[in-house]
């Protein structure tokens, strides 16, 4: 089953093109990564995922339904979360903030609010931190909160900005096994410069810029060539030759990057 179906996507800034001609099919329980360079298309295309922007030529559908009819189904996490750290709001009330029932903090929440609140740092593993003021974490935890927050939708789709921009290599990695659990039920897709972490968790992976080139990395020990025959060679291809047991098909087509077993 498709949970996002984009078909023959354009979008502009005024006069200047950002995306062209994006076709992208993410199937449920799909992880998948998005990387380019600065500029490329990336955040603009999570944007148009969500309905923040308007699009003129092609078509997305989420979850079988337009971006804005199906925002209350997606957890984002964005890149910049905005925090003042020396604010004095404690992590529990960060993470009800996730709710999306239109309830007024000025009235407080309930109790299943807060019962689910308790129940999405259980699962990102910060329970214990649920009375800590937010200022008071490091990087990896608070990024952790912003995750439960997003959970607090019930999201059936979980969208990620740069998720580890700021954190050391340890906070990554238990970022990226939290989001590998997760993925067990809930389509995961993650915007990030390290693709070598990314590939190692992603099953999916696209290159975007301006153009969308796809790439199936569920296995491992192989190279891919599913984005068409347009030239196209870009880092993921690269990781994938150099990490390759068997590199048979990328040897017929590109015999100067043979890989020796």
């Amino acid at each position: 089953m498709n949970v996002i179906e984009i078909n023959n996507l354009s979008f502009a800034y005024e006069k200047q093109t950002v995306l062209q001609n994006i076709q992208l099919n993410v199937e449920e329980k799909d992880f998948l990564a998005i990387i380019g360079p600065n500029g490329g298309g990336k955040s603009t295309l999570l944007k148009l995922i969500l309905g923040i922007y308007a699009y003129k030529k092609g078509t997305i559908k989420v979850l079988g339904n337009t971006p804005k009819k199906s925002l209350r189904k997606i957890g984002y996490v964005p890149q910049n979360t905005n925090i003042n750290t020396d604010f004095p709001i404690k992590v529990i009330e960060v993470v009800m903030m996730g709710h999306v029932d239109g309830r007024r903090p000025l009235f407080g929440y309930g109790k299943d609010e807060i019962l689910c609140a308790m129940g999405a740092l259980t699962q990102v593993g910060m329970v214990d931190f649920a009375q800590t003021k937010i200022g008071s974490l490091s990087g990896g935890q608070r990024q952790r909160v912003m995750i439960a927050r997003a959970l607090c939708a019930h999201p059936q789709i979980l969208i990620l900005d740069e998720p580890t921009s700021s954190i050391d290599i340890t906070g990554q990695r238990e970022i990226y096994e939290l989001l590998k659990e997760l993925n067990t039920h809930i389509t995961i897709i993650v915007v990030s410069h390290d693709i070598s972490v990314i590939l190692e968790y992603a099953n999916k992976a696209a290159h975007i810029n301006k153009t969308l080139s796809f790439h199936d990395i569920s296995d491992k020990h192989s190279t891919f060539h599913t984005h068409g025959n347009d030239g196209h060679f870009c880092e993921i291809e690269l990781l994938q030759m150099l990490g390759a047991e068997n590199c048979n098909t990328c040897e017929e087509e590109n015999p100067k990057w043979r890989v020796k077993p």
